[in-house]
């Protein structure tokens, strides 16, 4: 059963120590100031409008979420039926969803202001009040890009040549372990074991380009693999599937690897706890003490900057 409480709980992902890294103060908003703004009462107006500017999605951001939820329904729906989706298909089902949340966000505004999590709002188009034309164009050519190079991909061969000796791993939405204590959210996209090969695959699809980020965030995924099915690390293989130029990465990763996420993990952790202002409840401390980046360019894009404009 769902139960309001009026702090969120504590825990860690790599999103979250990655906006802790980036500013503070967004930090704050992101994980703390915006809690319980879903909630249409007892609530006060500040938290839902901080809950509000959270739900706002940048085109990079939306793009990304369309063609991951739609690779993931492709690849259900394949297991289920056996059937391949056409390009065409995918192509007009992402461009339906692109063209959604563009009227969400130019004329259901007043439905998402009452809503945010129900309706879309482009980030945008919410700061700027449009889109940029290049912006949209280059979209639109991005997407047979991505799902072209999604069904040409070494990944989604396997998977409709392997179909009877791959078991898939469980839904993203059930990722999590504890470390020390401390429950971890895994955004997985993909995981599966190959009998044939006796390996546990996993598989990270980009639709943008690379970045210093991505080993960090692949070695945290084999080593939730490596604890949750209790494996060596050499029954673990790791890909980057590029999905703008088709590029295919592999990871090998080591217990170097991991001792590395886990003190990674331990520093963000303690340097998250100077934000708590009660441990026990996870109250957090004001929201001035969660100080702004000095790094300027993080502000440009962030969800967060008409709050910052206003102190």
């Amino acid at each position: 059963m769902f139960e309001i409480t009026p702090y969120p709980s504590f825990s860690w992902s790599l999103s979250r120590h990655k906006t802790l890294t980036s500013c503070a103060r967004k930090y704050g908003y992101e994980y703390y100031f915006s809690h319980n703004g879903w909630l249409s009462y007892n609530v006060e107006p500040y938290h839902q409008h901080v809950y509000r500017l959270k739900k706002l999605q940048s085109m990079p951001i939306l793009f990304g979420q369309i063609v991951h939820h739609l690779i993931e329904q492709s690849i259900n729906d394949y297991l289920q039926t056996g059937k391949v989706p056409t390009l065409d298909e995918l192509v007009n089902r992402a461009r339906g969803q692109l063209n959604a949340a563009f009227i969400d966000s130019t004329r259901h505004v007043d439905l998402w202001r009452h809503k945010p999590n129900k309706f879309y709002m482009m980030q945008e188009i919410y700061y700027v009040g449009k889109l940029n034309p290049e912006l949209i164009q280059d979209y639109k050519e991005r997407l047979t890009a991505v799902f072209e190079n999604f069904l040409n991909s070494e990944t989604f061969q396997q998977i409709t040549a392997q179909k009877g000796s791959l078991r898939i791993g469980e839904p993203e939405q059930f990722r999590s372990m504890k470390i020390e204590g401390i429950q971890v959210f895994v955004v997985m996209d993909f995981h599966y074991y190959d009998e044939i090969a006796d390996k546990w695959i996993i598989i990270d699809w980009k639709t943008g380009g690379e970045s210093d980020d991505d080993r960090q965030q692949l070695a945290l995924y084999a080593y939730y693999v490596q604890q949750k099915y209790r494996v060596n690390l050499e029954q673990i293989d790791v890909y980057n599937e590029y999905l703008l130029t088709g590029k295919r990465k592999k990871y090998a990763f080591t217990a170097f690897d991991m001792d590395n996420i886990l003190h990674t993990f331990q520093r963000s952790v303690l340097e998250m706890k100077k934000y708590q202002a009660d441990i026990f409840s996870n109250e957090p401390v004001d929201v001035e003490d969660f100080e702004q980046t000095l790094e300027k360019w993080h502000c440009k894009g962030c969800n967060f900057k008409e709050l910052c404009a206003q102190k």
